[in-house]
């Protein structure tokens, strides 16, 4: 009965050590001349559990075609590609997204407040958006910064306010003064803890099953993403 009684207590600590442990998301975009490089990287469970999804290019085909890019998926730990794919983004695919969206919408109750409920349970651990700018005469330059200030105070003032900000944020826009140049840089790190994203999970399928359908729509919509990344190359 002791060793019952131990084994019980280890299951019951590592449950709740996985519980009030952290999933840890990194969204990083830069561009550099023509140079874009985007990268998406998910940690839990104390880093034993790492995904890291890449897209090193990034080109605009013209309006037929869309836009072209390569995903790598890297394992971090052994420091090797796992898998590379291309795709298009084409005008096609993101009518067939905001249909889909539109289903989801529709067959999920209150979604909207989901969303809000669930992004306040997000911590910000970092936020860093840093642009260089330069249209080669000095008068211009300023103007286009003062612009560029303006839309990003806009944009960072609608996103941060449905997150908790736990890092001082490192924003600037720096004028490059009789030279053209623009490059951009940003990153965003944030984390939840595993119960919360739990709970969210159980809340987002319980208002889906109060909507007739909600559950297949959501079952459907799973199932052809996943069919899609299989069938990307």
């Amino acid at each position: 009965m002791l060793w019952i009684g131990l084994a019980l207590l280890v299951v019951t600590v590592a449950i709740i050590a996985v519980l009030v442990s952290f999933i840890r998301g990194e969204f990083y975009f830069s561009r550099v001349k023509d140079n874009d490089t985007l990268s998406v990287e998910m940690r839990a469970l104390f880093g034993l559990v790492r995904y890291r999804y890449v897209i090193p290019i990034i080109q605009f085909k013209g309006f037929t075609q869309g836009i072209m890019i390569k995903s790598e998926v890297v394992n971090d730990k052994k420091l090797e590609l796992k898998d590379a794919k291309k795709d298009h983004i084409t005008k096609d695919k993101v009518i067939a997204f905001y249909k889909e969206a539109k289903v989801v919408l529709l067959h999920t109750l209150n979604l909207y407040e989901w969303v809000k409920m669930t992004l306040a349970k997000v911590e910000c651990t970092e936020l860093k958006w840093i642009t260089r700018v330069g249209v080669g005469d000095a008068p211009e330059t300023a103007i286009t910064t003062g612009a560029i200030w303006g839309i990003k105070s806009s944009l960072l003032g609608l996103g941060i306010r449905y997150v908790k900000l736990v890092a001082k944020p490192r924003i600037d826009v720096i004028p490059q003064y009789n030279q053209k140049q623009f490059s951009t840089e940003f990153r965003f790190a944030g984390r939840i803890r595993v119960w919360s994203a739990v709970l969210a999970g159980i809340r987002l399928l319980v208002r889906a099953a109060k909507v007739k359908g909600g559950l297949r729509v959501w079952i459907q919509i799973a199932l052809k993403s996943r069919s899609r990344v299989k069938t990307a190359s």
